[in-house]
């Protein structure tokens, strides 16, 4: 959890936007600079939490910083998350088949084809990320939202603001979970997107949670409890969808159907699952 221990009541909004975003732009920075030396795969991991955190602290400040603004520097972020992605998604992918001990070891057999695409998907990422040059996208992202906010003619107070965002953020997910409630077992896309709601609603939190009250850490456990449930799932979706998409050496293709049916056995276990963490919720 990064939380920065100068937050207090009184913080100005414009000094609690950067006291909550630096840490988070370091980090993605360093990250992204790491990539360049050890593309090993906690970088990736790191940079797209990093990345994440910052998306759910624009959206908490769009109100003042306007929605077009927001919304268009959290589609920066997102974007560079999605390039270090295509790389992490051959790494859980390896790592599922591999160590996971309800896998059977034949598995194992597939770890140079994955070994291969995730070469090449790192030239992707590595590029792309370059290319974008991170530091500058978030060193402009904050300077210009830091004097948007200096600019405004009145800003309310840090916690009531914190309050109103953190209950827009609750009254989303709750929309959500209603919503996957009532949606067959096989839609994932409804759960997936109630994994995002979550981190959203967890994320502020943690981000103010100085400013509020000790009641909501029993909810930050909860929502990472579900989050770690639901991200377990989305991770066998994508292992899926990588073994279908992707070519592999002739005569893998016995193995492959059985790796196949494997993860649709734990999707479907993980997704049972899910629904029983949700109705905790």
């Amino acid at each position: 959890m990064t939380v920065a221990p100068q937050l207090t009541p009184t913080t100005s909004l414009v000094d609690a936007f950067r006291i909550l975003a630096l840490p988070e732009i370091h980090e993605a920075i360093s990250r992204a600079r790491s990539l360049k030396l050890d593309p090993n795969p906690d970088a990736f991991h790191k940079l797209r939490i990093a990345l994440r955190r910052l998306r759910s602290l624009w959206w908490a400040y769009e109100p003042l910083l306007g929605k077009k603004h927001a919304e268009s520097r959290r589609d920066e972020f997102k974007g560079l998350a999605d390039a270090a992605g295509k790389t992490r998604d051959w790494d859980v992918l390896r790592e599922l088949l591999t160590m996971n001990k309800r896998a059977p070891a034949s598995f194992g057999e597939l770890v140079k084809p994955i070994d291969e695409h995730r070469a090449h998907t790192l030239a992707y990422s590595r590029a792309a990320i370059g290319n974008a040059d991170v530091e500058q996208i978030l060193e402009s992202a904050l300077d210009q939202a830091i004097k948007q906010l200096a600019s405004a003619s009145a800003l309310p107070c840090l916690d009531e603001f914190a309050r109103a965002r953190i209950k827009s953020a609750e009254k989303k997910l709750g929309k959500r979970v209603k919503r996957a409630a009532k949606t067959e077992h096989e839609d994932y896309a409804t759960l997936h997107q109630v994994r995002i709601a979550g981190k959203k609603v967890r994320y502020l939190l943690e981000f103010f949670s100085p400013v509020l009250d000790g009641s909501h850490h029993p909810t930050i456990r909860k929502l990472a409890s579900v989050q770690e449930e639901l991200g377990d799932l989305n991770d066998l979706v994508i292992c899926e969808s990588l073994i279908r998409q992707y070519e592999f050496p002739p005569g893998t293709e016995i193995l492959l159907t059985e790796v196949l049916k494997w993860l649709q056995h734990e999707r479907r276990r993980r997704r049972d699952g899910a629904y029983v963490h949700l109705r905790h919720l």
